[in-house]
C-alpha cells in the first residue's frame, strides 16, 4: 500500500489529537484480490523496517478493499504540538506480509484553550452623574488568573442581571483593553436616564473567545441633579400715599398692583 495524505491540505487531515491518512489498496496477489488485513503503525519517532514491529499498532484499521480502491483511517489519541510517523503493511489469508509502505509524519495542532478567564469578583460604581455611572475592577488573566484576557463584555439592566438573562442585558461599546492580573480598570457607562437604578456586570473574554463567569453585579441610582429655573422676572412694587390719604383708603387699594398713587 502507498500512503497518502487525504484531502487538498494536511490541515484538512490533523487535529490536535489525531490525524487522517490514506493509501491506495493492493491485491491479495500483488495486484489481484482482496487482501485480508492491513498493519498500521505510528510512532514519535521516525518508522523503519527494522523497528515497524516496536511502533504503536493502530487497532483500528479497515478491512481491506477491492484493488485500487482509496481507503483511510483516522489516528486518534494522539497529543498535540507533536510529530508522528505513520507506516503500514498488507497482509494475505495466510498471512503473507507485504513489505513496508512509505512512510509519512504529521504534526498535531496545538490543543484548544478550554481554561477560561477567573471571575472578575471586585466591580464598584465608583462615580455616578445624571447619565452615567464609572464602574471599577481588578483584571484577571486569559487562563485563569495568568496571562492577559483578550476583552471585556460589559452589561447593563434596570432588573437585576444573573447568568440566565445575561443574554438581554444591555450591552455596551468602549471597553478598556484587558491589563495585566490585579490592575485596576474602569469604565464608563454612558446613555443612562436620571433617577434610575441600574445593575451592572463584566465578563472576561480570552483569545480562544472563552468567557468567563459572571462577575458580581453592582447596582446604583442616578442623582437628579437638575436645579430648578432661576426667576428671572422679578420686580420692585410701591405705593406712594398723598398726605390725605386715610387708612382706609389705603385698605381699598388691590393689593395685585406693583404701584399706584394715592390723592
Amino acid at each position: 500500500a502507498t500512503l497518502v495524505t487525504a484531502g487538498t491540505a494536511a490541515a484538512q487531515t490533523v487535529t490536535w489529537n489525531s490525524v487522517q491518512i490514506s493509501w491506495t489498496t493492493p491485491g491479495d496477489d500483488s495486484l489481484t484480490g482482496t487482501a485480508s488485513q492491513f498493519d498500521i503503525r505510528y510512532s514519535t519517532a521516525a518508522i523503519t523496517a527494522a523497528n515497524f514491529s516496536s511502533a504503536t499498532r493502530w487497532n483500528s484499521a479497515p478491512v481491506p478493499a477491492a484493488p485500487g480502491t482509496r481507503q483511510s483511517t483516522v489516528v486518534t489519541g494522539l497529543q498535540p504540538t507533536t510529530t508522528y510517523w505513520f507506516a503500514m503493511k498488507t497482509a494475505d489469508e495466510v498471512p503473507n506480509w507485504s513489505g513496508i509502505s512509505n512512510i509519512i509524519s504529521r504534526t498535531t495542532l496545538a490543543a484548544p484553550d478550554t481554561i477560561r478567564p477567573a471571575q472578575i469578583a471586585n466591580v464598584s460604581v465608583t462615580g455616578m452623574t445624571e447619565t452615567s455611572a464609572t464602574l471599577s475592577w481588578a483584571a484577571v488573566g486569559d487562563d485563569s488568573l495568568t496571562g492577559n484576557a483578550t476583552s471585556y463584555d460589559i452589561r447593563w439592566s434596570r432588573s437585576p442581571i444573573t447568568a440566565a438573562n445575561w443574554a438581554s442585558a444591555t450591552t455596551t461599546t468602549g471597553a478598556p483593553t484587558p491589563g495585566a492580573p490585579g490592575t485596576t480598570q474602569t469604565f464608563a457607562v454612558i446613555g443612562l436616564t436620571r433617577q434610575t437604578t441600574y445593575y451592572f456586570a463584566i465578563k472576561a473574554i480570552d483569545d480562544a473567545g472563552n468567557p468567563s463567569a459572571l462577575s458580581n453585579v453592582p447596582s446604583a441610582t442616578t442623582p437628579d441633579q437638575t436645579r430648578p429655573a432661576a426667576i428671572n422676572d422679578l420686580v420692585v412694587g410701591f405705593l406712594w400715599l398723598h398726605p390725605s390719604v386715610t387708612e382706609t383708603m389705603i385698605a381699598a387699594v388691590p393689593r395685585r398692583m406693583p404701584g399706584r398713587y394715592l390723592r
